[in-house]
Protein backbone atom coordinates (compact mmCIF):
# COMPACT_ATOMS: atom_id res chain seq x y z
CA UNK A 1 0.00 0.00 0.00
CA UNK A 2 2.66 2.24 1.07
CA UNK A 3 4.56 1.85 -2.21
CA UNK A 4 1.58 2.30 -4.35
CA UNK A 5 1.26 5.74 -2.41
CA UNK A 6 4.48 6.58 -2.84
CA UNK A 7 4.42 5.80 -6.18
CA UNK A 8 1.33 8.43 -6.70
CA UNK A 9 3.31 10.87 -4.97
CA UNK A 10 5.91 11.20 -7.29
CA UNK A 11 3.08 10.30 -10.51
CA UNK A 12 2.10 13.48 -12.65
CA UNK A 13 4.39 15.87 -14.47
CA UNK A 14 3.45 18.79 -12.08
CA UNK A 15 4.36 16.80 -8.81
CA UNK A 16 7.51 15.81 -10.80
CA UNK A 17 8.22 19.90 -11.71
CA UNK A 18 7.07 21.02 -8.38
CA UNK A 19 9.30 18.43 -6.54
CA UNK A 20 12.52 18.88 -8.35
CA UNK A 21 12.08 23.16 -8.70
CA UNK A 22 11.88 22.94 -4.53
CA UNK A 23 14.98 20.96 -4.18
CA UNK A 24 17.04 22.73 -6.80
CA UNK A 25 15.70 26.60 -5.47
CA UNK A 26 16.30 24.92 -2.24
CA UNK A 27 19.92 24.01 -2.90
CA UNK A 28 20.61 26.59 -4.98
CA UNK A 29 19.36 28.93 -1.79
CA UNK A 30 22.08 27.24 0.55
CA UNK A 31 24.68 27.20 -1.57
CA UNK A 32 24.63 31.19 -2.57
CA UNK A 33 23.77 31.73 0.64
CA UNK A 34 27.41 29.73 2.14
CA UNK A 35 29.07 31.57 -0.30
CA UNK A 36 27.89 35.08 0.28
CA UNK A 37 28.06 34.61 3.69
CA UNK A 38 31.71 33.29 3.43
CA UNK A 39 32.40 36.18 1.35
CA UNK A 40 31.33 39.06 4.12
CA UNK A 41 33.21 37.46 6.94
CA UNK A 42 36.77 37.41 3.66
CA UNK A 43 35.92 41.11 3.43
CA UNK A 44 35.76 41.77 7.06
CA UNK A 45 38.75 40.45 7.91
CA UNK A 46 40.20 41.88 5.14
CA UNK A 47 39.80 45.20 6.57
CA UNK A 48 40.67 44.30 9.89
CA UNK A 49 43.92 42.71 8.45
CA UNK A 50 44.35 45.95 6.46
CA UNK A 51 43.66 48.24 8.90
CA UNK A 52 46.34 46.58 11.39
CA UNK A 53 49.30 47.16 8.54
CA UNK A 54 48.12 50.12 8.78
CA UNK A 55 48.72 50.83 12.20
CA UNK A 56 52.07 48.69 12.07
CA UNK A 57 52.79 51.29 9.25
CA UNK A 58 52.40 54.03 11.25
CA UNK A 59 54.03 53.23 14.60
CA UNK A 60 57.36 52.02 12.43
CA UNK A 61 57.73 55.93 10.82
CA UNK A 62 60.47 58.15 12.60
CA UNK A 63 58.66 60.85 13.02
CA UNK A 64 54.72 61.39 13.37
CA UNK A 65 52.30 63.41 11.08
CA UNK A 66 49.88 65.77 13.17
CA UNK A 67 47.35 64.51 14.88
CA UNK A 68 44.51 65.90 12.67
CA UNK A 69 45.77 64.69 9.93
CA UNK A 70 46.11 60.99 11.27
CA UNK A 71 42.50 61.79 12.64
CA UNK A 72 41.80 62.18 9.05
CA UNK A 73 42.93 58.88 7.36
CA UNK A 74 42.55 56.43 10.36
CA UNK A 75 39.70 54.72 8.64
CA UNK A 76 38.38 52.23 11.65
CA UNK A 77 36.78 48.96 10.28
CA UNK A 78 33.53 47.82 12.36
CA UNK A 79 31.80 45.17 11.64
CA UNK A 80 27.75 43.82 11.90
CA UNK A 81 28.63 40.18 13.70
CA UNK A 82 26.06 37.83 11.60
CA UNK A 83 25.59 34.82 12.56
CA UNK A 84 25.93 31.93 10.23
CA UNK A 85 21.83 31.94 10.06
CA UNK A 86 22.19 34.90 8.41
CA UNK A 87 23.49 33.23 4.74
CA UNK A 88 19.99 31.24 5.26
CA UNK A 89 18.05 34.21 6.47
CA UNK A 90 19.24 37.39 4.88
CA UNK A 91 16.83 39.86 5.85
CA UNK A 92 18.54 43.48 6.17
CA UNK A 93 21.75 42.63 5.48
CA UNK A 94 21.35 42.37 1.67
CA UNK A 95 20.55 46.06 2.24
CA UNK A 96 23.10 47.34 4.37
CA UNK A 97 26.19 47.48 5.00
CA UNK A 98 28.26 44.66 7.31
CA UNK A 99 31.55 46.19 7.50
CA UNK A 100 31.63 49.81 7.85
CA UNK A 101 34.57 52.11 8.04
CA UNK A 102 34.87 54.74 10.63
CA UNK A 103 36.87 57.53 11.23
CA UNK A 104 36.99 60.61 13.81
CA UNK A 105 34.98 63.35 11.29
CA UNK A 106 31.14 64.08 11.74
CA UNK A 107 29.46 60.42 11.94
CA UNK A 108 25.91 61.31 9.65
CA UNK A 109 27.63 62.05 6.22
CA UNK A 110 29.77 58.33 6.93
CA UNK A 111 26.77 56.19 8.24
CA UNK A 112 24.29 57.65 5.26
CA UNK A 113 27.25 58.12 2.60
CA UNK A 114 26.95 54.18 2.74
CA UNK A 115 23.32 53.62 3.52
CA UNK A 116 22.33 55.31 0.22
CA UNK A 117 24.31 53.56 -2.21
CA UNK A 118 24.12 50.84 -1.36
CA UNK A 119 20.29 49.75 -1.85
CA UNK A 120 20.68 50.33 -6.21
CA UNK A 121 23.12 47.50 -5.76
CA UNK A 122 20.62 45.19 -4.29
CA UNK A 123 17.43 45.82 -6.35
CA UNK A 124 17.19 42.16 -7.87
CA UNK A 125 17.35 40.82 -3.94
CA UNK A 126 19.14 37.25 -3.39
CA UNK A 127 17.36 34.28 -3.35
CA UNK A 128 18.01 32.68 0.15
CA UNK A 129 16.57 29.82 2.20
CA UNK A 130 14.19 32.49 3.70
CA UNK A 131 12.59 33.11 0.30
CA UNK A 132 12.43 29.11 -0.43
CA UNK A 133 10.08 27.93 2.58
CA UNK A 134 7.73 31.40 2.75
CA UNK A 135 7.01 31.22 -0.97
CA UNK A 136 7.86 27.91 -2.88
CA UNK A 137 7.00 25.47 -0.19
CA UNK A 138 2.95 26.42 -0.34
CA UNK A 139 3.28 25.98 -4.08
CA UNK A 140 4.51 22.83 -3.79
CA UNK A 141 2.23 21.26 -0.95
CA UNK A 142 -0.56 23.20 -2.92
CA UNK A 143 0.58 20.94 -6.27
CA UNK A 144 0.79 17.63 -4.38
CA UNK A 145 -2.71 18.16 -2.99
CA UNK A 146 -5.39 19.91 -3.48
CA UNK A 147 -6.51 17.98 -6.60
CA UNK A 148 -6.17 14.78 -4.79
CA UNK A 149 -10.08 14.43 -4.29
CA UNK A 150 -10.76 15.90 -8.01
CA UNK A 151 -8.04 13.14 -9.37
CA UNK A 152 -10.21 10.12 -7.78
CA UNK A 153 -13.30 11.38 -9.10
CA UNK A 154 -11.99 12.15 -12.30
CA UNK A 155 -10.17 8.30 -12.30
CA UNK A 156 -13.90 7.24 -11.57
CA UNK A 157 -12.62 5.65 -8.03
CA UNK A 158 -14.28 8.06 -5.72
CA UNK A 159 -17.56 5.78 -5.53
CA UNK A 160 -15.84 2.92 -4.80
CA UNK A 161 -13.00 4.17 -2.52
CA UNK A 162 -16.76 5.60 -0.18
CA UNK A 163 -18.33 2.16 -0.50
CA UNK A 164 -14.69 0.83 1.73
CA UNK A 165 -14.53 -0.06 4.93
CA UNK A 166 -12.10 2.36 5.77
CA UNK A 167 -13.93 4.87 3.29
CA UNK A 168 -12.26 7.34 0.99
CA UNK A 169 -12.29 10.18 3.31
CA UNK A 170 -9.66 7.99 5.44
CA UNK A 171 -7.39 7.73 2.23
CA UNK A 172 -7.42 10.87 1.60
CA UNK A 173 -5.76 11.94 5.37
CA UNK A 174 -3.72 9.18 4.71
CA UNK A 175 -2.29 10.47 1.53
CA UNK A 176 -2.03 14.14 2.99
CA UNK A 177 -0.09 12.45 5.85
CA UNK A 178 2.07 10.94 3.89
CA UNK A 179 2.79 14.14 2.23
CA UNK A 180 3.58 16.19 5.25
CA UNK A 181 5.84 14.09 6.13
CA UNK A 182 7.49 14.21 2.62
CA UNK A 183 7.42 17.84 2.85
CA UNK A 184 9.41 17.49 6.74
CA UNK A 185 11.42 15.44 5.08
CA UNK A 186 12.87 18.06 2.55
CA UNK A 187 12.97 20.54 5.05
CA UNK A 188 15.14 18.24 7.35
CA UNK A 189 17.16 18.04 4.25
CA UNK A 190 17.52 21.58 3.58
CA UNK A 191 18.57 22.15 7.35
CA UNK A 192 21.04 19.10 7.36
CA UNK A 193 22.56 20.12 4.24
CA UNK A 194 22.83 23.65 6.07
CA UNK A 195 24.20 22.87 9.19
CA UNK A 196 26.67 20.69 7.52
CA UNK A 197 28.12 23.72 5.24
CA UNK A 198 28.10 26.53 7.66
CA UNK A 199 28.93 24.40 10.72
CA UNK A 200 25.77 25.22 12.49
CA UNK A 201 25.65 24.52 15.80
CA UNK A 202 22.54 21.68 16.64
CA UNK A 203 21.10 23.68 19.57
CA UNK A 204 18.00 26.07 20.24
CA UNK A 205 17.78 28.10 17.51
CA UNK A 206 18.67 24.79 14.89
CA UNK A 207 15.70 23.09 15.89
CA UNK A 208 13.27 26.37 16.19
CA UNK A 209 13.94 26.64 12.84
CA UNK A 210 13.03 23.37 11.74
CA UNK A 211 9.91 23.14 14.03
CA UNK A 212 8.72 26.47 12.86
CA UNK A 213 9.18 25.45 9.07
CA UNK A 214 7.24 22.58 9.92
CA UNK A 215 4.51 24.41 11.79
CA UNK A 216 4.59 26.90 8.56
CA UNK A 217 4.01 24.02 6.41
CA UNK A 218 1.08 22.41 8.56
CA UNK A 219 -0.60 25.57 7.99
CA UNK A 220 -0.52 25.29 4.46
CA UNK A 221 -2.04 21.32 4.50
CA UNK A 222 -4.49 22.85 6.55
CA UNK A 223 -5.57 25.08 4.02
CA UNK A 224 -5.06 22.89 1.51
CA UNK A 225 -7.56 20.20 3.55
CA UNK A 226 -10.03 23.09 3.28
CA UNK A 227 -9.89 23.53 -0.45
CA UNK A 228 -9.84 19.40 -1.00
CA UNK A 229 -13.33 19.14 1.36
CA UNK A 230 -14.89 21.88 -0.54
CA UNK A 231 -15.11 18.70 -3.37
CA UNK A 232 -14.92 21.24 -6.55
CA UNK A 233 -12.81 20.35 -9.50
CA UNK A 234 -9.10 19.90 -10.05
CA UNK A 235 -9.65 23.47 -12.02
CA UNK A 236 -11.50 25.11 -9.33
CA UNK A 237 -9.30 23.88 -6.27
CA UNK A 238 -5.90 25.17 -8.27
CA UNK A 239 -7.39 28.26 -8.54
CA UNK A 240 -8.39 28.21 -5.19
CA UNK A 241 -5.00 27.67 -3.58
CA UNK A 242 -3.19 30.04 -6.10
CA UNK A 243 -5.43 32.77 -5.58
CA UNK A 244 -5.06 32.05 -1.56
CA UNK A 245 -1.32 31.67 -2.25
CA UNK A 246 -1.27 35.47 -3.52
CA UNK A 247 -3.60 36.65 -0.72
CA UNK A 248 -1.33 35.15 2.33
CA UNK A 249 2.13 36.00 0.74
CA UNK A 250 1.65 39.02 -2.03
CA UNK A 251 -1.31 41.00 -1.07
CA UNK A 252 -1.65 41.27 2.80
CA UNK A 253 2.31 41.43 3.10
CA UNK A 254 2.28 44.05 0.62
CA UNK A 255 -0.33 46.09 2.03
CA UNK A 256 1.18 45.89 5.44
CA UNK A 257 4.74 47.47 3.82
CA UNK A 258 2.34 49.55 2.22
CA UNK A 259 0.60 51.09 5.06
CA UNK A 260 3.81 51.12 7.31
CA UNK A 261 5.65 52.62 4.79
CA UNK A 262 3.06 55.37 4.44
CA UNK A 263 2.45 56.10 8.13
CA UNK A 264 6.39 55.89 8.70
CA UNK A 265 7.56 57.83 5.67
CA UNK A 266 10.46 59.53 7.13
CA UNK A 267 13.92 61.17 5.15
CA UNK A 268 15.24 62.18 8.54
CA UNK A 269 18.12 59.96 7.77
CA UNK A 270 18.76 61.56 4.51
CA UNK A 271 17.86 65.22 5.84
CA UNK A 272 20.28 64.92 8.26
CA UNK A 273 23.21 63.43 6.17
CA UNK A 274 22.15 66.62 3.85
CA UNK A 275 22.06 68.76 6.19
CA UNK A 276 25.38 67.63 8.37
CA UNK A 277 27.31 68.40 4.80
CA UNK A 278 25.54 72.04 4.60
CA UNK A 279 26.77 72.70 8.58
CA UNK A 280 30.46 71.59 7.91
CA UNK A 281 29.95 73.67 4.13
CA UNK A 282 28.90 76.52 6.06
CA UNK A 283 31.34 76.92 8.52
CA UNK A 284 34.80 77.71 6.78
CA UNK A 285 32.41 80.80 6.02
CA UNK A 286 31.98 81.35 9.40
CA UNK A 287 33.49 82.85 13.05
CA UNK A 288 35.40 79.49 12.98
CA UNK A 289 36.71 80.66 16.78
CA UNK A 290 32.71 81.18 17.68
CA UNK A 291 32.44 77.03 16.64
CA UNK A 292 35.29 76.01 18.99
CA UNK A 293 34.06 77.98 21.93
CA UNK A 294 30.78 76.04 21.46
CA UNK A 295 32.46 72.61 20.94
CA UNK A 296 34.70 73.82 24.45
CA UNK A 297 31.20 73.98 26.05
CA UNK A 298 30.64 70.50 25.46
CA UNK A 299 33.86 69.80 26.22
CA UNK A 300 35.30 71.94 29.12
CA UNK A 301 38.30 69.97 29.95
CA UNK A 302 39.86 71.78 26.95
CA UNK A 303 38.99 75.38 27.58
CA UNK A 304 42.63 76.24 28.18
CA UNK A 305 43.44 75.13 24.75
CA UNK A 306 45.34 78.22 22.57
CA UNK A 307 42.80 80.40 20.89
CA UNK A 308 42.72 80.28 16.71
CA UNK A 309 44.96 82.21 14.71
CA UNK A 310 44.44 82.87 10.68
CA UNK A 311 46.16 79.84 9.43
CA UNK A 312 43.40 76.69 9.05
CA UNK A 313 43.82 74.35 12.71
CA UNK A 314 42.92 71.12 13.22
CA UNK A 315 40.85 71.94 16.02
CA UNK A 316 38.84 73.77 14.57
CA UNK A 317 38.50 71.45 11.94
CA UNK A 318 37.45 68.46 14.23
CA UNK A 319 35.42 71.20 16.74
CA UNK A 320 33.22 72.00 13.19
CA UNK A 321 32.83 68.02 12.26
CA UNK A 322 31.31 67.55 15.85
CA UNK A 323 29.11 70.40 15.73
CA UNK A 324 27.84 69.55 12.49
CA UNK A 325 26.93 66.12 14.36
CA UNK A 326 25.36 67.58 16.97
CA UNK A 327 23.05 70.17 14.51
CA UNK A 328 21.30 66.72 13.24
CA UNK A 329 21.10 64.53 16.48
CA UNK A 330 17.50 65.58 16.27
CA UNK A 331 16.48 64.53 12.99
CA UNK A 332 19.18 61.20 13.33
CA UNK A 333 16.93 60.27 17.02
CA UNK A 334 13.91 61.03 15.25
CA UNK A 335 14.86 58.58 12.34
CA UNK A 336 15.84 56.01 15.17
CA UNK A 337 12.49 56.32 16.92
CA UNK A 338 10.72 56.33 13.48
CA UNK A 339 12.17 52.51 12.87
CA UNK A 340 11.79 51.33 16.16
CA UNK A 341 7.83 52.18 15.90
CA UNK A 342 7.63 50.68 12.51
CA UNK A 343 9.39 47.51 13.55
CA UNK A 344 7.46 47.41 16.64
CA UNK A 345 3.83 47.56 14.32
CA UNK A 346 4.79 45.24 12.14
CA UNK A 347 5.70 42.95 14.95
CA UNK A 348 1.51 43.29 15.42
CA UNK A 349 0.63 43.53 11.97
CA UNK A 350 2.47 40.18 10.66
CA UNK A 351 -0.19 37.68 12.59
CA UNK A 352 -2.41 39.03 9.75
CA UNK A 353 -0.29 36.59 7.02
CA UNK A 354 1.24 33.89 8.43
CA UNK A 355 4.00 33.97 5.69
CA UNK A 356 4.78 37.95 6.97
CA UNK A 357 4.70 36.38 10.10
CA UNK A 358 7.26 33.77 9.93
CA UNK A 359 9.63 35.51 7.16
CA UNK A 360 9.26 38.29 10.18
CA UNK A 361 10.18 35.86 13.03
CA UNK A 362 12.95 34.11 10.63
CA UNK A 363 15.16 37.05 10.41
CA UNK A 364 14.37 38.10 14.43
CA UNK A 365 16.04 34.73 15.16
CA UNK A 366 18.59 35.20 12.71
CA UNK A 367 19.63 38.60 13.98
CA UNK A 368 19.07 39.71 9.81
CA UNK A 369 16.29 42.40 10.76
CA UNK A 370 15.93 45.96 11.18
CA UNK A 371 16.18 45.88 14.96
CA UNK A 372 19.61 44.02 15.03
CA UNK A 373 20.74 46.07 11.93
CA UNK A 374 19.64 49.38 14.57
CA UNK A 375 21.70 47.85 17.13
CA UNK A 376 25.01 47.61 15.15
CA UNK A 377 24.68 51.38 14.23
CA UNK A 378 24.32 52.13 17.95
CA UNK A 379 27.35 50.55 18.39
CA UNK A 380 29.23 52.29 15.50
CA UNK A 381 28.10 55.52 17.22
CA UNK A 382 29.51 54.47 20.26
CA UNK A 383 32.97 53.56 18.73
CA UNK A 384 32.99 56.56 16.72
CA UNK A 385 32.53 58.51 19.90
CA UNK A 386 35.65 56.62 21.90
CA UNK A 387 37.81 57.62 18.47
CA UNK A 388 36.95 61.17 18.64
CA UNK A 389 37.63 61.45 22.20
CA UNK A 390 41.01 59.59 21.78
CA UNK A 391 42.65 62.11 19.47
CA UNK A 392 40.77 64.71 21.17
CA UNK A 393 43.45 65.15 23.70
CA UNK A 394 46.45 65.27 21.20
CA UNK A 395 44.66 68.14 19.19
CA UNK A 396 43.65 70.45 22.23
CA UNK A 397 46.69 70.03 24.18
CA UNK A 398 50.05 69.88 23.45
CA UNK A 399 50.25 66.00 24.73
CA UNK A 400 52.68 63.85 22.13
CA UNK A 401 51.20 61.84 19.56
CA UNK A 402 53.82 58.61 20.57
CA UNK A 403 54.10 54.85 18.96
CA UNK A 404 52.47 53.79 22.65
CA UNK A 405 49.90 56.26 21.69
CA UNK A 406 49.26 53.79 18.46
CA UNK A 407 48.56 51.24 20.90
CA UNK A 408 45.86 52.65 22.93
CA UNK A 409 43.83 53.40 20.11
CA UNK A 410 40.59 51.96 20.45
CA UNK A 411 39.28 48.85 18.91
CA UNK A 412 35.89 48.34 17.99
CA UNK A 413 34.11 45.68 20.09
CA UNK A 414 31.73 43.45 17.83
CA UNK A 415 28.42 43.15 20.14
CA UNK A 416 27.82 40.08 20.85
CA UNK A 417 24.26 39.67 19.30
CA UNK A 418 22.30 36.36 20.88
CA UNK A 419 19.71 34.27 19.02
CA UNK A 420 16.39 35.70 20.64
CA UNK A 421 13.92 32.69 19.84
CA UNK A 422 10.86 31.47 21.66
CA UNK A 423 9.24 28.20 21.69
CA UNK A 424 6.25 29.38 23.15
CA UNK A 425 4.58 31.50 20.34
CA UNK A 426 5.39 28.21 18.13
CA UNK A 427 3.29 26.30 20.72
CA UNK A 428 0.80 28.79 20.70
CA UNK A 429 0.16 28.50 16.62
CA UNK A 430 0.83 24.71 16.92
CA UNK A 431 -2.67 24.99 19.54
CA UNK A 432 -4.31 27.43 16.90
CA UNK A 433 -3.76 24.83 14.39
CA UNK A 434 -5.06 22.19 16.36
CA UNK A 435 -8.82 23.15 16.22
CA UNK A 436 -8.35 24.15 11.99
CA UNK A 437 -7.36 20.45 11.70
CA UNK A 438 -10.62 19.09 13.96
CA UNK A 439 -12.81 21.63 12.03
CA UNK A 440 -11.29 20.01 8.30
CA UNK A 441 -12.05 16.69 9.53
CA UNK A 442 -15.30 17.36 10.35
CA UNK A 443 -15.67 19.79 6.85
CA UNK A 444 -14.01 16.74 4.85
CA UNK A 445 -16.99 14.34 5.96
CA UNK A 446 -19.57 15.83 4.40
CA UNK A 447 -18.08 14.60 1.32
CA UNK A 448 -20.41 12.49 -0.74
CA UNK A 449 -20.18 10.33 -4.21
CA UNK A 450 -21.54 13.31 -6.20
Amino acid sequence: MLKFELKLLFQGLANKLAIAIFLISGGLAIYFGAQGYQAIKVDQLKSEAMFAKEVEYVKKREAFPEAGSLAYYAFSPTQWQLSPWSALFVGQSQDNYVAMKVRALALQGQIYNREINNPNQQKAGRLDLGFVLIYLLPILIGTLCVTLLADERHEGRWRMLLSLSQGGISLLWRRLVLRLVFTVGLILLFFITSALLLSLPLDGVFFWFIIASIIYAMIWFVIAGIIIGAGKSSVFSSLAFVSTWLVVTILVPGSIHLYLNHAYANNSAVEAALEQRLVMNNGWDQDKQATLDQFLADYPQYQNTSKLGEAFDWKWYYAQQHMSDLAVANEWNEYKTNQQQRTALLDTLSVLSPSLFFQHKFNQVANTDSGSYLAYLASIEAYHQHIREFFYPYLFTDKAFTPDAVDDFPKFETPQQVNQFSFVTLFIVLLLLCPAIFWVNKYMKRLTVD
